[in-house]
């Protein structure tokens, strides 16, 4: 049986899955393989919350990368309050999925989307 000190100090040790992610994304090449996945799963599970979570982990690398600033600007290009845009990263707030987008485009990204048959 583990002791509960000993395992107790472990789970307060363990790297926080967040910041260790925010940190890998702060490679270009990993970031773009990231989007490129959820937004390709997005579009075959259509669940919008997984993809919102993916583009806000993004946007918290560049912050961390760029500075304070970075809100600022992306909130400026893609003409949307800045604190609007710091409620969607942090959580608070739910974008449409037209904000979604406007933030993929804000973030540095191009995407093309064809229809298929079922």
């Amino acid at each position: 049986m583990l002791n509960r000190e000993k395992l107790q100090n472990f789970i307060n040790n363990a790297p926080n899955w967040e910041d260790e992610q925010i940190k890998r994304l702060q490679d270009p090449e990993y970031q773009k393989n990231w989007v490129e996945l959820t937004l390709s799963d997005f579009l075959s599970d259509g669940d919008i919350d997984t993809f919102i979570r993916c583009l806000t982990y993004v946007v918290k690398a560049r912050v961390q990368a760029s500075g304070r600033g970075e809100i600022s600007r992306l909130a400026k290009e893609l003409n949307i309050d800045r604190s609007n845009l710091s409620e969607i990263v942090n959580g608070n707030k739910q974008p449409r999925l037209e904000t979604a987008f406007k933030l993929l485009t804000g973030l540095g990204y191009k995407y093309d989307i064809t229809l298929k048959s079922a």
